[in-house]
């Protein structure tokens, strides 16, 4: 749709121009987080060659996945949560019931995140465990951990997402396997394995090396087509792009290329576009910039249609950019905690208009430590403010054609596609790993960052604007220490009541499975399916991964 100028226009321009002809001279030039100019007003003329002429729920999804948008059912609250053991951790499970979190239709959500040692694919028992048992998330190695995570939630009506890091095949295995000891089929079976090994573009962990870990995740995307076909294989972890330093330009081509790098491998693994890309799902990042984040989940709509489009998807659903939106952490600071409170509601109010189907917010004072109660259960409280009070969820895209937001949007998605293209072009992805460009360019905008906020350039308040001296008064949350001896006794005690022959048994089999996978021959999920029902933990299922696969660390 074009806009037709009238007269009435150009006399109001005119006027425009007139009134601020004695000072624009002193406006200062502004620009995005991404670099992006900013004018200080915007008119239909910036919208001349935008195409305007799309409605919610309609390809390329612009406007959002849905017609009416959150009419008929608002976002997920998915509150990340996970401390101890699961004795501790499902504790806080029907705590945040009780507050009232919900997902779709007033399902239950569980956004569990695990302990270091579990991410790491050892038990308890390891050496290296000593010291992060049940911190920063729980800890989950057994069959009867995993026995305690589902007990009597409803598997149709219940969704659990599991933050494994590079340990999500073993722990997708351990949830199947206590699913049928329940008697029940991992048909039922909804979630989200969070399958975030090219994350290691940007975070300096130990993971597989690269080509293994693409075939990783497809061995569990083929597994869950068959056996789980409402589980989310593959999270496109574009927040820890975010995290690490990314720009929200950089953020949206690196992350799309990152989903375009599972679509190709998918593909040339004999999956059929229809069959997995709808499957696929994202996590993003949410800074304070409202209006460019904003812009960026519309442009990022857009543009995962189009490469799914083009990838041979056929059913418009299964074009749809499926996101959860982690509000980011590097925003919050330590100075003057409760200020945080305003950066989270401004992040969730940009997801919130964005579009997006599920929402974390964290809690202001992550910035010290562990959330306490009381700053987990106000973050929740932000969502449903927002929800319940604000009215934003009345209106599908409410920004939809504001002269700006529609000029950010087309901007963001002409940047990121230039990145994007750039990337494809020397290899995609996969290759952008192997030569560290990602990391390097994105370490680049972090350093930038940083200049921007020490200089005072990038105003941060609490940090280089109002500094305040006093000291304020904090209880930060306490670890329970005694969580680690809790954790090893459990762990005794599950090996002490199984058939460790028939565990070992099992262990050779993941072995053999690896080496299979490894020559192209065979899958390697029945193996560990089989030998989470036998008993074996997470730990030892990561260990023949590990001699199979090895790890990779980035520069």
């Amino acid at each position: 749709m074009k806009f037709e100028l009238s007269d009435r226009f150009e006399a109001a321009k005119e006027t425009w121009a007139a009134r601020r002809a004695r000072y624009a001279e002193r406006l200062r030039p502004a620009k995005t987080l991404s670099g992006l100019p900013v004018k200080t007003v915007y008119t239909p003329e910036d919208l001349a060659d935008s195409d305007l002429e799309e409605m919610p729920g309609a390809y390329p999804f612009t406007r959002g996945l849905h017609p009416d948008g959150y009419a008929l059912t608002p976002w997920m609250q998915q509150m990340v949560f996970g401390y101890g053991t699961i004795e501790e951790t499902r504790q806080k499970m029907e705590k945040m019931v009780a507050e009232g979190m919900e997902g779709y239709f007033g399902h239950k959500v569980f956004n569990t995140v695990y302990d270091i040692p579990c991410m790491y694919g050892i038990d308890a028992d390891h050496p290296e465990a000593k010291g992060n048992l049940g911190q920063c998330g729980v800890h989950m190695s057994t069959g009867d951990d995993y026995d305690e995570l589902i007990r009597g939630w409803d598997l149709e009506t219940t969704n659990f997402s599991m933050i494994t890091g590079d340990n999500c095949l073993p722990a997708l295995a351990l949830l199947a396997a206590a699913v049928e000891r329940r008697g029940e089929p991992t048909h039922k079976m909804h979630g989200n394995s969070m399958n975030w090994y090219p994350r290691i573009a940007v975070q300096d962990i130990p993971s597989w090396e690269p080509r293994w870990g693409y075939a990783l995740m497809i061995d569990l995307i083929k597994w869950a087509k068959d056996n789980a076909p409402a589980w989310n294989p593959a999270n496109i972890f574009m927040y820890g792009l975010s995290e690490a330093g990314a720009t929200p330009v950089q953020e949206l081509a690196y992350g799309l290329s990152w989903g375009k790098s599972i679509i190709d491998a998918g593909l040339e693994a004999g999956l059929a576009p229809d069959d997995f890309i709808g499957r696929l799902s994202f996590q993003i990042g949410c800074t304070v910039n409202l209006f460019e984040e904003v812009a960026k989940f519309r442009a990022h709509r857009r543009m995962w249609a189009k490469i799914c489009k083009e990838a041979g998807v056929t059913k418009p659903s299964n074009m749809h950019a499926r996101v959860h939106v982690h509000t980011s952490g590097y925003v919050l600071t330590q100075q003057q905690l409760m200020n945080n409170n305003a950066r989270i509601t401004l992040q969730a109010l940009a997801a919130v208009l964005g579009g997006v189907q599920s929402i974390h917010t964290c809690s202001y004072d992550e910035a010290v430590g562990v959330p306490t109660e009381e700053s987990h259960r106000t973050a929740l409280r932000t969502q449903q403010i927002l929800m319940l009070e604000s009215g934003v969820r009345d209106v599908a895209d409410p920004l939809g054609g504001s002269y700006y937001v529609e000029k950010l949007t087309d901007e963001m998605e002409e940047a990121a596609w230039e990145i994007y293209e750039e990337l494809e072009a020397s290899g995609g992805y996969l290759r952008g790993i192997e030569t560290g460009e990602i990391k390097r360019s994105i370490d680049n905008a972090s350093y930038e960052m940083k200049k921007r906020i020490n200089s005072g350039d990038l105003p941060v308040v609490g940090v280089n604007r109002y500094v305040s001296e006093q000291t304020e008064n904090y209880e930060p949350f306490r670890i329970d220490e005694s969580i680690e001896t809790k954790a090893r006794a459990r762990l005794e005690a599950y090996r002490a009541k199984r058939d460790q022959a028939a565990v070992d048994e099992a262990l050779e089999g993941v072995r053999e499975a690896c080496q299979a996978l490894k020559d192209g021959t065979g899958p390697l999920m029945p193996a560990l399916v089989e030998a989470a029902r036998r008993g074996a933990t997470n730990g030892e299922m990561m260990v023949p991964m590990r001699e199979a696969f090895g790890w990779y660390v980035s520069e």
